[in-house]
């Protein structure tokens, strides 16, 4: 028994010195040079004939408005789930079917590898971002505001949905849709920018999502080994939980 200990103890160490070591390796920007090229071009933004149309989730009725067909090659740097325990907003404002925000970057922030010495950081609503220490004002210079939005997604297909949580940093995506308003009868409604050139509040894009797709992920290897790593310290745990108390549970057999 003391044997079989060590070597779930040995274990036990070994996996949390990959999951510590595979977290912060997980999440890696890509280097410019293993961007698929679609990245290096804009959005593409055109009229749309879509008419206005209604969709259930979670018990209400949303009215969406499609303004524009959307489509979007982007680099994703950040994202936030809308239903996080801390997002109170999306809550309190019943705003069920915006399930995910995703914050991407794509053209010259791509060419000249800008997003490498920055960092990003997604809130309920906002994408942030600020250089590393040190970076120089001619770093600054390179990152453009035009090649980079946060994005509101919404849709009710099960299949999209998926893919859409499954979407992580540093993964490249194409997506297709509308850019629209929407609202429901309890008051709530937002909007969406129309161009990539805005700042601030209201700059974001509110897409209603058509097709999602993840082009390539991001370091396969080590999401992989950070998964496995976590199991595995819970199995060592749990097993070695369970030597501990066998001892115990057979000292008072009768």
């Amino acid at each position: 028994m003391s044997v079989l200990k060590k070597i779930i103890k040995i274990l036990l160490l070994i996996s949390v010195t990959l999951f510590v070591y595979s977290y912060f390796r997980k999440d890696n920007l890509p280097n410019r040079e293993d961007v698929l090229n679609q990245l290096h071009q804009a959005p593409v933004q055109t009229e749309t004939d879509i008419a206005p149309f209604t969709k259930e989730e979670g018990g209400i009725i949303y009215n969406i408005t499609p303004l524009y067909n959307y489509e979007l090659y982007g680099l994703v740097v950040s994202y936030h789930h809308t239903k996080d325990w801390w997002d109170y907003y999306h809550k309190e404002w019943k705003d069920f079917i915006n399930i995910k925000d995703i914050c991407v970057l794509w053209g010259d922030n791509i060419k000249t590898e800008v997003y490498k010495q920055m960092k990003f950081k997604s809130g309920s609503w906002t994408c942030y971002h600020e250089f590393k220490p040190n970076t120089n004002q001619e770093i600054w210079s390179k990152f453009k505001n035009n090649s980079g939005s946060n994005n509101h997604l919404l849709s009710d297909d099960e299949t999209i949905n998926e893919t859409i949580m499954d979407a992580k940093r540093g993964d490249q995506i194409y997506l297709k849709g509308y850019l629209v308003e929407y609202s429901h009868s309890e008051g709530f409604q937002r909007g969406t920018s129309t161009t990539r050139d805005d700042t601030g509040n209201g700059a974001c894009e509110t897409i209603y999502v058509t097709d999602f797709q993840i082009l390539k992920k991001a370091n396969p290897l080590w999401q992989s080994i950070y998964l496995f790593s976590k199991y595995s310290i819970i199995a060592c745990f749990v097993t070695l939980l369970i030597l501990l108390f066998l001892p115990f549970r057979r000292s008072n057999r009768f």
